[in-house]
């Protein structure tokens, strides 16, 4: 019976130490700015973006934003679908990957350098990568030059 005890204390303080241990990864982002191709349009969209063979993810919805960030793929394609004020556009990023050791308590993460971007062209006018590699540390990679609403839309 004793041992049956302390071998049930030896595997909680076992379980206890490994949880205090680890610390989960760093996770590096795409940062996407949007901004208008009229200049005098303010405010921000209404962003929605979902995950193309991301189990169909939903990353950020119906948010008032015009930065944002979305988890790149471990393939070597990436693709989202972005709600700009409910109009959708298909957001395609061709990139690299690289494994890359964070430390022992936290193990590996992938990090990213952008190739070549597709996109269609419902609110999306063009783009600019500014900076080709999405790390650890989150800055803006892709700028979104949208068209501004018409008019009489809602």
């Amino acid at each position: 019976m004793m041992k049956k005890i302390l071998f049930g204390l030896f595997w909680a303080l076992a379980l206890v130490a490994c949880k205090e241990v680890f610390d989960p990864p760093p996770q590096a982002l795409l940062q996407v700015k949007v901004k208008y191709v009229d200049e005098e349009a303010t405010g921000s969209p209404k962003v929605s973006a979902y995950g193309v063979g991301m189990d169909d993810t939903i990353w950020i919805y119906q948010e008032m934003t015009s930065d944002f960030r979305l988890p790149m793929s471990a393939e070597t394609e990436t693709s989202f679908v972005i709600l700009l004020d409910s109009i959708a556009d298909t957001l395609t990023i061709t990139h690299d990957k690289e494994l890359v050791f964070e430390s022992a308590e936290s193990g590996f993460y992938n990090e990213y350098k952008i190739l070549d971007v597709e996109h269609t062209f419902n609110r999306i006018e063009d783009y600019e990568v500014t900076d080709s590699a999405v790390t650890k540390n989150w800055h803006e990679n892709i700028q979104l030059y949208i068209n501004s609403l018409p008019a009489d839309a809602n």
